[in-house]
């Protein structure tokens, strides 16, 4: 969720401390990052973002500065009803590896039901064969595809796209995602999904423009210039 709601790396959040959080003025402040325009951002957080660190805090009580948000911890489960057990959490080094943690998250995005978009699919009783809905008890005989095809890099990818569909200017996006100018312009066209409406509406634009005759760019058009070099 804070990769999402923030569109930071899974390095940057990996690695992130309690002490580069303020809670009071809501925000964080990015350490190393990939590139030196990323490295010391602070990066507002919203409302969501905001709510679930307030959750995740209140699972560390005697949290210190210098612990990390993400720490190590090991996972074990055993027994019939295989409950599963976290222990040795040192929260002075930070989490490692998520790969099985992230497999197993996209597998259960393939139990939400595709009828009532609620519910949560189960295996239909022996003998049966399929899946049914506890919510809306709509049945399924194969499960949906779910999330399953989604890398963690990608909600940094979706962050950026929400911020572009919702016209955040450029430089904005670049400070809070930590891209640096001279590639400001090349993320844009790589995480910029525009359909043929928005880029009808940024043609139109131009024409709605008024040009100034001392403007830089548009010189002055005399009477005496040709039709054609006009509509040129």
């Amino acid at each position: 969720m804070l990769a999402l709601e923030t569109g930071a790396r899974y390095n940057t959040i990996r690695t992130l401390l309690w002490g580069n959080i303020d809670i009071a003025d809501r925000c964080l402040k990015i350490g190393k990052d990939k590139t030196a325009a990323g490295t010391g951002r602070t990066v507002p957080l919203n409302q969501r973002a905001f709510e679930v660190l307030k959750f995740w805090a209140q699972q560390f009580p005697n949290r210190l500065p210098q612990h990390f948000v993400f720490p190590a911890e090991k996972v074990g489960a055993a027994g019939d009803a295989f409950d599963a057990k976290v222990y040795d959490t040192d929260p002075t080094k930070p989490v490692g590896a998520i790969k099985e943690a992230w497999e197993s998250a996209k597998k259960r995005t393939r139990r939400h039901c595709p009828q009532c978009k609620t519910g949560t699919l189960a295996d239909q009783p022996k003998p049966g064969a399929g899946f049914v809905c506890i919510g809306c008890r709509g049945a399924i005989s194969v499960l949906p595809a779910g999330l399953c095809s989604v890398r963690f890099h990608d909600l940094r990818h979706s962050a950026v796209s929400r911020m572009i569909a919702a016209r955040v200017p450029l430089p904005i996006i670049a400070k809070i995602v930590g891209w640096s100018a001279g590639t400001m312009a090349k993320m844009a066209g790589r995480y910029g999904h525009f359909g043929i409406e928005e880029l009808r509406g940024a043609v139109e634009s131009i024409a709605r423009g008024e040009i100034h005759p001392g403007s830089p760019v548009f010189s002055p058009v005399s009477e005496s210039t040709p039709p054609t070099s006009r509509a040129n």
